[in-house]
């Protein structure tokens, strides 16, 4: 049974029991976590990308910086090589593009859900998510929150405020 890390938050006891009785996933449960896994890449990859172009015009911000009449230069220099180095070491544009492309895959196994038999759908699910990316923990509930939403299933996550912010900042934040 395939369990995403939100839905052993939910109700840890009754997952934990469907796992040592060896229950499979019904189709219910696929398609939740094929729509949980797709919202939860497209929001990484909304989010990603915009702090890859917040970092690159704070960049050309600070860049022009240097034909000002400031006398701190060593300061604006520091800044601009962080914001480089941070730029370069977590690849936030690869992740982006990577966790879109990821996403657009299960927008696709969504749209085709209803041609595919139970076992079909369960070993292409299974298929996509080896090619995951790791995103963070703190759109794990907004994605199941959106899930619920779009599913018609009741919810009562409550997300927090720094949760809120990453998930608005990530172009979707889930009121119901």
């Amino acid at each position: 049974m395939i369990l995403k890390r939100n839905q052993c938050l939910k109700n840890p006891d009754q997952n934990l029991n469907q796992i040592k009785r060896g229950n499979t996933m019904n189709r219910h449960n696929i398609i939740f976590d094929i729509n949980y896994s797709y919202y939860l890449e497209e929001m990484f990859s909304t989010l990603t990308g915009r702090i890859h172009k917040l970092i690159s015009v704070i960049l050309f911000i600070l860049g022009g910086s240097v034909f000002t009449p400031f006398s701190n230069l060593l300061l604006f220099g520091a800044f601009v090589s962080c914001l480089s180095a941070i730029q370069y070491f977590y690849e936030y544009a690869k992740h982006s593009c990577f966790s879109n492309i990821q996403a657009k895959r299960y927008l696709a196994l969504i749209y085709n859900e209803s041609t595919l038999s139970d076992d079909e759908l369960h070993q292409k699910f299974n298929e996509l998510q080896k090619s995951d990316t790791q995103c963070y923990g703190l759109l794990a509930n907004a994605a199941y929150k959106r899930t619920s939403i779009k599913l018609g299933l009741d919810d009562h996550t409550k997300l927090t405020r720094l949760e809120s912010i990453f998930a608005w900042f990530a172009g979707d934040l889930p009121k119901a």
